[in-house]
């Protein structure tokens, strides 16, 4: 049992660290700020999931507080960045209306 304990812990670590690895490439390659927000708050989740894995194997509670901060911090990260797309998408489309409007 316990090697099959240990070779699920290692699936899920090289699993991790693969996703960390392709969400960093977005995150520096991405085309657009929208793309590199996404990538960020994946990679925040990642990290939780890390540290997730981390306090399920030691049966250590001392993460929690962490995850609960991280949790916060990417809800917050992503409601702002989506507002800030929001308001740049709708003050872009009022001066292209006025642009339209302007016409002889």
């Amino acid at each position: 049992m316990s090697e099959l304990r240990e070779v699920a812990l290692a699936m899920v670590a090289g699993l991790l660290l693969a996703a960390g690895a392709l969400v960093t490439v977005r995150l520096a390659r991405g085309p657009s700020s929208l793309d590199r927000a996404v990538a960020l708050d994946t990679l925040v989740s990642v990290a939780m999931a890390g540290i997730g894995v981390q306090t399920a194997v030691r049966r250590d509670p001392f993460s929690l507080p962490v995850l609960l901060v991280l949790a916060f911090l990417g809800f917050t990260g992503s409601v702002g960045v989506a507002r800030f797309m929001a308001l740049r998408d709708e003050a872009g489309a009022g001066e292209e209306g006025a642009e339209e409007g302007a016409g002889p």
